[in-house]
């Protein structure tokens, strides 16, 4: 009987391995002695990638700073700006109105200047002047016979003097004709600007400026002079342009190089008088200053009683002449025009006393 129960025994362990795929229960061997060769190689794990990460959101900004952070710095207004920026653009059409006057002067050409930059208003040309040591012209038509008429006549004289002593034949040709091709052959007239002071009023209408000149007067055959000279211009505009209204040469001294054009050293003849009806130039180039262009002011001939106006405002430099004595303002800011302030042309009593009535002048320019 107890032989019957250990088969019995046996029989269901073995149909249990049976049951299990003939797998044999695990053994206490370490795993390394459990491969057997014929083992399949296990495949290596796949390699992770790693997957980026976003970076975390940065908190939020409070209101109050984002609107402190987002706030321009502080400036100008933008009205501040353009006054700024108009300014700057009046100070160089000034400049450049200047260098205009420059040339023009340089080349002769006086009556496209009085045309061109020169006032055209009828308010302004009446109170316009043209001014040296010994006074001013006042009113555009006294400018222009002396500015324009008497240089042309003096080129003119100068041009046929010229084509005489050359033996050119200018007989069948008009005095406009001649003064065209021949007018200024051999004459320099230079006188640079220097040093500019631009004071443009804050309603920008009017300007007062400064300049100072070294500049050169010459003629063939004559000495080389130079000239020092401090210009004094007072602007105003017109329709949005600015135009040349007071002019006024301040002349220190006048000296020959002791040399020519043509290369004949020697002295030139002495300045002098001024022609009838205007202020008159240098005279022969050369030599000593014209009696005329004294300290004082001397009474100029003219067309009619208000042509030319005598006015001691100015004296020239000397050896025992201090610079602060010799009545040249510099110009500072100023809100708007007034003839009661200092400027380059007449004062008021000069004006009113030659019957020309400002007020026609200020009513025009009155501003609502």
């Amino acid at each position: 009987m107890k032989k019957w129960i250990v088969w019995c025994q046996v029989l269901s362990m073995l149909l249990a391995l049976s049951a299990c795929g003939g797998q044999a229960a695990p053994s206490s061997q370490s795993p390394a002695s459990s491969l057997s060769a014929e083992a399949p190689a296990q495949e290596a794990p796949a390699e992770e990638v790693e997957t980026p990460t976003e970076p975390a959101p940065e908190p939020e900004a409070a209101p109050e700073e984002t609107a402190a952070a987002e706030a321009p710095e502080e400036g100008p207004e933008l009205s501040e700006v353009y006054s700024m920026a108009r300014r700057a653009l009046d100070q160089q059409e000034i400049q450049n109105l200047m260098s205009w006057h420059v040339m023009y002067h340089c080349y002769g050409l006086h009556r496209q200047e009085m045309e061109t930059i020169w006032v055209q208003k009828p308010e302004n040309q009446a109170t316009a002047s043209f001014g040296q040591n010994q006074g001013f012209h006042v009113g555009y038509d006294s400018i222009w016979n002396a500015y324009v008429e008497g240089h042309d006549t003096s080129w003119l004289s100068s041009a046929k003097q010229y084509c005489e002593n050359n033996g050119i034949d200018i007989s069948g040709m008009t005095d406009e004709e001649i003064l065209d091709q021949y007018g200024g052959v051999g004459q320099l007239l230079l006188h640079v600007t220097t040093t500019a002071i631009i004071e443009v009023a804050e309603d920008g209408q009017t300007a007062k400026c400064f300049w100072y000149s070294p500049g050169m007067i010459a003629e063939s055959g004559q000495n080389a002079n130079t000239i020092w000279e401090a210009y004094g211009v007072d602007f105003v505009k017109e329709d949005g342009v600015w135009k040349m209204w007071h002019l006024h040469m301040f002349t220190d001294f006048m000296g020959s190089f002791y040399l020519t054009l043509g290369g004949n050293a020697g002295m030139g003849g002495p300045g002098g008088p001024p022609p009838e009806g205007g202020p008159g130039g240098p005279g022969s180039p050369g030599g000593e200053q014209q009696s005329w262009q004294g300290e004082g002011g001397a009474q100029v001939a003219s067309a009619t009683a208000h042509d030319y106006l005598s006015s001691p405002q100015y004296k020239e430099f000397s050896s025992d002449r201090l610079r602060s004595e010799m009545e040249i303002f510099l110009p500072t800011a100023y809100e708007t025009w007034s003839f009661d302030d200092e400027n380059y042309g007449p004062t008021r009593n000069e004006y009113e006393g030659m019957g020309i009535d400002l007020a026609v002048w200020e009513q025009a320019h009155t501003t609502e």
